[in-house]
């Protein structure tokens, strides 16, 4: 199969003063800024919802994301509301990588606050059903504070509140780790999963999906997805809601991203269509 290559060239030069340069290789970002075009990709195509009735716009913190010498140019504050059983499909933008024939190397990132109490919470589903099998990385209630990860990656012994916004990102290679960071502390540092294992992905991924019903209600107001594993030292740079912060680290996109709509993406998703019952490992 031909591989389609999605880059965005980021500059590592001077940045905003106070924000965190977003690095090479983004292939997907999600602002939910209006109502109206909330699941539009600012980068990348559109996130779709599993119900017209999911995915309620409303108004969140204020978010700074921009480019160097427009630092405010995508700020804003709409998030949306994801219903317990119901999910979000986000598309990657990412050909199979890693050795695999699926995507093994990736990066992704959710601005989060968990607004139902639940023992357990699914976070991100990687079958070709999203309602097939258990989600794939949990946020796990506990009596100090909750815990992420699953069964298979073992969860971490770091606690957070999630009722409050936190920034979590999960860089995998599959071949080697599977690292998830809350608001830039490495919380689980697990190993190796299996290149086309079950942390692979198809062009398209869930967030907020699982088989019987342990996903709790929420809120996100920005997802991004990067084509390979960020090291911690940039996903530390990126920050989040650092020390219970009222915002969120701001993020800086250099250059200006285009107004790129990733037409291929469809190319991508017949790949999708083509294993979207595989088995799972």
């Amino acid at each position: 199969m031909k591989k389609i290559l999605f880059t965005l060239i980021i500059s590592s030069g001077v940045i905003a003063a106070q924000a965190a340069n977003v690095p090479t290789g983004l292939t997907g970002l999600w602002l939910f800024q209006t109502s109206d075009t909330r699941f539009d990709g600012t980068i990348g195509g559109s996130i779709t919802t599993s119900h017209p009735d999911n995915g309620t716009w409303m108004t969140g913190p204020w978010v700074e994301i921009g480019t160097d010498g427009n630092p405010g140019l995508y700020s804003g504050n709409g998030v949306i509301q994801d219903r317990s059983w119901d999910y979000l499909t986000v598309p990657t933008g990412i050909a199979p990588n890693g050795g695999g024939s699926y995507v093994n190397n990736y990066t992704i990132l959710i601005d989060y606050n968990q607004t139902q109490s639940q023992e357990y919470n699914s976070l991100f589903q990687t079958a070709g059903d999203a309602h097939a099998n258990d989600g794939d990385l949990w946020i796990k209630q506990g009596t100090g504070g909750s815990s992420i990860g699953s069964a298979q990656l073992g969860y971490s012994a770091l606690t957070f509140d999630p009722s409050t916004w936190h920034r979590i990102v999960w860089s995998v290679q599959n071949d080697s780790f599977f690292r998830v960071y809350i608001d830039g502390t490495l919380f689980l540092d697990s190993g190796a999963q299996g290149v086309d294992g079950r942390y692979s992905l198809n062009p398209t991924f869930y967030l907020f999906a699982d088989n019987d019903w342990e996903d709790a209600w929420g809120l996100v107001g920005t997802v991004a997805v990067w084509d390979h594993a960020l090291t911690g030292a940039e996903i530390t740079e990126m920050g989040g809601w650092v020390d219970g912060a009222a915002t969120p680290t701001p993020l800086t996109l250099v250059p200006e991203p285009t107004a790129l709509s990733f037409l291929a993406t469809g190319a991508l998703l017949l790949f999708a269509n083509r294993n979207a019952h595989r088995r799972r490992a």
